[in-house]
């Protein structure tokens, strides 16, 4: 999918979930990635979906 394609598709999902992070503060942020980082054990991930 070309890159203007995606945006256009995709865009407002990433646009919106800037706003609602944009709410915490960046500690709390960094706490939160630091506690999921790389965990897939929850998620019902297909093997094709797994990043590790």
């Amino acid at each position: 999918m070309p890159a203007a394609q995606f945006m256009a598709v995709f865009g407002p999902y990433a646009a919106r979930i800037q706003q609602v992070l944009d709410r915490f503060e960046p500690a709390v942020l960094a706490t939160a990635a630091r506690d999921v980082q790389e965990q897939h054990h929850e998620l019902p991930l297909r093997p094709e979906e797994m990043t590790a």
